[in-house]
């Protein structure tokens, strides 16, 4: 089972498109897949048409109920554990909580058998939340946007991931990051490609950057897919390039 966190620091540079999206893509080829809604703000949950779930993940972390009971089927192969603002609770509930690292990761064993992929969408912020994702996860991608404020979210996630990988998760692997809303028209663009694969090395910028596009803005307002609203659009090829190049590197 492959336990892939979308982890950023900085808001808005696409987490839960990218989420949402790979998810429904590796379902569509046969593998069956759980996404776990960890942004308490819920917006994979509410695009997915889910606004007040009766079940969450919070429900699970608080060791209320077992994950199964809070998995939500999208189709047959593309499963939700959905969550709510209340989620944000969690940070303050745990603090001084014995092994608060790692109480995601034990959560998830019983889904272990159940599925292919695991996708969670981390919240953007270094806290508690983000911090079990990694724990849980074997690898980790990162999300960015072309303009520096998203650059400096890439070095801060590579050092967590560093300090996760140290002393709490030595099998989390950072496999790459790519470009959200890409626009190669701009020399500012062109510049900060450079120094992203100065800072990484270039066999750690995925080859597929997804261009802009309207329609991923569009689509999870209308409780849609990409593919679903507009599969002939950008949005959708580049995402389906990119979840070729993830299962290359998974």
């Amino acid at each position: 089972m492959n336990v892939l966190a979308i982890s950023n620091q900085k808001g808005g540079v696409g987490k839960t498109t990218s989420v949402s999206a790979v998810a429904d893509l590796l379902s569509s080829k046969g593998k069956r897949v759980v996404m776990i809604d960890l942004d308490p703000q819920a917006n994979l949950s509410k695009g997915l048409g889910l606004e007040a779930p009766s079940h969450t993940i919070q429900g699970v972390l608080f060791d209320e109920y077992p994950i199964e009971e809070a998995v939500v089927a999208i189709n047959d192969n593309l499963l939700l554990v959905p969550c709510t603002k209340a989620l944000a609770n969690f940070e303050i509930e745990m603090l001084n909580e014995i092994g608060r690292e790692y109480i995601l990761k034990n959560k998830l064993v019983s889904l272990k058998d159940q599925c292919d992929y695991i996708i969670l969408d981390s919240p953007p912020s270094l806290g508690l939340l983000t911090i079990n994702a990694l724990s849980a996860a074997n690898s980790v991608y990162v999300p960015i946007h072309a303009q520096k404020y998203s650059l400096d979210g890439l070095q801060e996630v590579l050092e967590t991931i560093n300090k996760v990988k140290e002393f709490i998760n030595p099998d989390l692997q950072f496999k790459g990051a790519y470009f959200n809303q890409y626009d190669s028209r701009k020399l500012l663009t062109r510049a900060l490609t450079d120094e992203v694969k100065d800072m990484i090395g270039e066999e750690l910028l995925l080859k597929t950057f997804i261009r802009v596009n309207v329609a991923l803005q569009e689509a999870p307002t209308l409780g849609k897919s990409i593919f679903e609203y507009a599969p002939d659009s950008n949005g959708a090829k580049d995402f389906s390039k990119l979840t070729e190049e993830i299962m290359l590197r998974n």
